[in-house]
């Protein structure tokens, strides 16, 4: 999710708990666990670090819990302080260390539970697993997610009632994925059952959030050769669908890539429904690799985006087949061997310039 969401989170969990009100350390306390686990956005400088530490080990159960006990251990001194004008017992500066520990562990989870409802993928199970959870529920930016949480911290602000809202807030966190959640089954299912009626039923139907989820949804058809991506309306469900057909990843050529460049190995574990798009350039093929995960249905999210899709990776072939450089492209530039945001360098790895902009990575031979 996005950082205003965490941020409301942390809010909402700072008025929620009892005697948090008078003290002038808690929130800031709670804000800063909320938002924690991105710390991995500085970890790094290439497209692989970028890939295999973004929602990684901090975004983990046991990466959260060391990340609980040190941030309790560097706040609890300012945590302990008693208000000035503090009369009689209670109040958060008289809890313990482990108590405060079990704060910050619950808000990072909140955190992780926030990024586990959208498809990008968070490794909970890291250093043991790197299996990436995402449930279809919400886009990544919910304005109606974040809108009702962001209300009930500005009525918890009043001097009535401020557990209650605050507590509504936290409630909405999860009665919304779940609800958003109900209705992409729905709408799986229905869909299943419509397209296996077709003469030439498809491998998988694959239904996930678009931008204003639940009511508008991505359908990813996979034929067996192809995928086709469609929007679906939830106001609107008799709709035809309109398939925007984009060809597959050729499996055999992408195993081989990866077996001689590991950013290629990490990308295909990275990606859902992986496409590739060839063209000739100086006698030389390039081959854009896109995940439909991040392509829009959305008429204005294509026209502010253009023709791009984030995180991409470009690889060039030489007239005999074999990897001469490779770029990775984490913004929405449509690509090309001009195309910006790439990631560049000079050597390694992907390379040494960052996700930022470059040229393609040279492939030693």
């Amino acid at each position: 999710m996005d950082p205003v969401t965490h941020l409301a989170s942390g809010a909402l969990v700072a008025m929620a708990l009892p005697d948090t009100r008078r003290s002038r350390w808690f929130m800031p306390f709670a804000l800063t666990c909320a938002v924690l686990p991105d710390v991995d956005v500085f970890f790094g400088s290439t497209p692989l670090d970028y890939l295999t530490l973004h929602r990684g080990i901090t975004h983990s159960f046991a990466g959260g819990a060391v990340m609980a006990l040190l941030t309790a251990l560097l706040f609890l001194p300012l945590l302990r302080r008693a208000p000035r004008d503090f009369m009689g017992s209670g109040g958060v500066h008289t809890w313990g260390y482990a108590r405060h520990a079990l704060a910050a562990y619950g808000l990072i989870l909140l955190h992780i539970f926030l990024d586990c409802i959208t498809t990008y993928g968070t490794q909970v199970f890291l250093p043991f697993s790197d299996y990436r959870v995402a449930l279809p529920a919400v886009f990544i930016i919910d304005p109606v997610m974040t809108l009702v949480m962001l209300a009930c911290i500005v009525a918890a602000m009043g001097r009535a009632h401020r557990r209650t809202f605050a507590a509504l807030g936290l409630a909405w966190t999860v009665l919304w994925p779940g609800a958003s959640l109900a209705v992409q089954q729905h709408v799986q299912s229905g869909l299943v059952a419509k397209l296996a009626a077709q003469p030439v039923p498809p491998v998988s139907v694959a239904v996930i959030p678009e931008v204003l989820a639940p009511f508008n949804w991505k359908v990813v058809v996979d034929d067996g050769r192809r995928y086709g991506m469609a929007r679906y309306q939830l106001l609107n469900p008799d709709a035809p669908l309109a398939l925007e057909l984009f060809e597959k990843a050729d499996p055999v050529l992408y195993r081989r890539l990866s077996e001689g460049e590991e950013l290629f190995r990490v990308y295909g574990r990275f990606a859902m429904f992986m496409t590739q798009e060839t063209r000739q350039e100086n006698g030389a093929s390039v081959i854009a690799y896109r995940d439909l995960r991040f392509a829009s249905t959305v008429p204005f999210m294509r026209m502010l985006r253009g023709e791009g899709v984030p995180f991409q990776l470009w690889a060039r072939l030489s007239t005999d087949g074999r990897l001469e450089g490779f770029r990775f492209v984490q913004g929405r530039a449509a690509g090309g061997s001009d195309a910006a945001g790439a990631a560049g360098g000079t050597g390694g790895t992907g390379g040494t310039g960052g996700t930022g902009g470059g040229d393609w990575v040279p492939v030693a031979r």
